[in-house]
């Protein structure tokens, strides 16, 4: 089974990501802010990375630049969402694998982890 870890402040849309990517037989951690995701088990590495730009202790686009320069994450895909900032300008800070603007289609959300994963 895939594992997706999740960071996102906003406890409903966490709660419909988390939901939704478990009926379709993903493994789901989320974390509600950067400081919970810093306290993660690292023995256990995600096949996908999904992060919120703003979050209340740090930002989606920095744990991204973590990510694609940690080497025990090498080639993990990161995906970001966000529904304040410029998608085009955040491409350039962190290179995501993709970039969702919200609100967004759940459905999409998945086709695009499902492209990402093959």
């Amino acid at each position: 089974m895939r594992k997706i870890y999740i960071v996102e402040d906003n406890e409903a849309i966490r709660e419909i990501l988390e939901i939704f990517l478990t009926s379709e037989n993903y493994d789901v951690k989320s974390f509600g802010c950067v400081g919970e995701f810093a306290g993660r088990d690292t023995s256990v590495t995600p096949d996908l990375y999904l992060f919120d730009v703003m979050l209340p202790d740090g930002s989606g686009i920095d744990l991204c630049q973590q990510i694609k320069n940690d080497h025990e994450n090498k080639g993990i895909p990161v995906i970001i969402m966000s529904a304040h900032a410029n998608l085009s300008h955040m491409k350039n800070m962190c290179q995501p694998d993709d970039l969702i603007a919200k609100p967004f289609d759940i459905a999409d959300v998945l086709e695009r982890i499902e492209s990402i994963l093959k």
